[in-house]
């Protein structure tokens, strides 16, 4: 049976333009299904802003894949264990993220990388109708035409908790360990349905507004290039077909799921400790959805993030890269047990 940890965590810092946004397209807690007023304000959509709008440069790089698409990704940090592969949460990418401090906290002591999917960020759009094993499929695709060698520690938050699992499944023998921080369980799929319909009508009507490369809603002044992007129609289109392809997920899709499906490979999992007081339904739900994703590994630790809600990773950034270099450390000792 997996290991149970709880540990008080201390509070760290926030980062203002980043966490601003990071929560700008709130879409992405569906994704853990979060019930809170918060998660509930999708796009609304307003009148095209005017000029002014100049999308920024690329931080990373584009990495053409095999099928001449190009993707976006950032590396920073080197180390000599394995890589460590970030798999984000619904709508984000690489400069509109929850995860940017997690990366720069474990750029000091391993190599890690973030990248956007097809869509998002400055990648290229995904092909009509590309499902969860089709994106699974470009980032083997994109970590071999980079040159970064596996295997991997895959850290994901939210719905990339799918998508890492279902990697590790298809190319097990370059899987060196999974963190899941506050990922996704089967148990959030319903609520995710659920809010489908209505997030993508939201979509649709501030499309519908939209020009290209001009964000479809005012934001106020000073606010950076980085965050207005995510409103942009090419990124919204984007955050639709990542919500079109969850409403393909199938028995025959999801990633293998019960206790013990990931054998004995180290496994931290991470859940938010905040809650509603006392526990809603929802929450009880989702936490009994980490506790399932814990059970996936013989070999497996759960913690919880006492002060963070669903972003963990902007939360308490140190929590996150604390988990790393314990996978890393017990991927160095002779047993890799956590």
């Amino acid at each position: 049976m997996p290991s149970s940890e709880i540990r008080p965590i201390g509070r760290s810092h926030r980062f203002g333009a980043r966490k601003a946004g990071a929560l700008a397209i709130s879409l992405l807690a569906f994704a853990a299904g979060s019930t809170s007023a918060a998660a509930q304000g999708a796009v609304n959509p307003a009148p095209a802003a005017s000029g002014g709008y100049v999308r920024p440069a690329a931080p990373g790089r584009l990495v053409a894949i095999a099928d001449g698409r190009r993707l976006h990704i950032l590396c920073e940090g080197e180390g000599g264990g394995p890589a460590v592969i970030f798999e984000a949460g619904l709508s984000q990418y690489t400069a509109n993220t929850t995860l940017r401090a997690a990366q720069d906290a474990i750029a000091g002591f391993a190599r890690v990388c973030t990248y956007d999917r097809a869509g998002m960020g400055w990648s290229d759009p995904a092909p009509e109708s590309w499902s969860y094993p089709d994106r699974v499929e470009d980032l083997r695709a994109l970590l071999t035409a980079a040159g970064i060698d596996g295997p991997y520690v895959l850290v994901a938050h939210s719905m990339g908790g799918l998508l890492v699992r279902a990697y590790a499944a298809a190319n097990p023998d370059q899987v060196a360990g999974l963190v899941l921080v506050d990922a996704t369980s089967e148990r959030n799929l319903p609520e995710i349905d659920a809010a489908r319909g209505p997030t993508l009508s939201q979509i649709d009507a501030a499309l519908a507004v939209s020009r290209p490369g001009v964000p479809v809603i005012g934001m106020p002044a000073g606010t950076p290039a980085e965050v207005q992007m995510a409103f942009t129609p090419e990124v919204l289109r984007g955050v639709k077909a990542e919500f079109e392809a969850l409403g393909r997920l199938g028995p025959e899709t999801l990633p293998p799921g019960g206790p013990g499906a990931l054998g004995d490979l180290p496994l931290i999992v991470i859940r938010r400790g905040r809650t509603m007081s006392p526990p809603s339904e929802a929450d009880l739900n989702h936490r009994q959805g980490q506790e399932d994703l814990a059970a996936l590994s013989s070999n497996s630790v759960l913690i919880v993030a006492e002060n963070s809600g669903h972003t963990i990773p902007l939360d308490e950034p140190q929590v996150v890269a604390d988990a790393v270099r314990r996978l890393l450390d017990a991927l160095k000792s002779n047993n890799r047990r956590l």
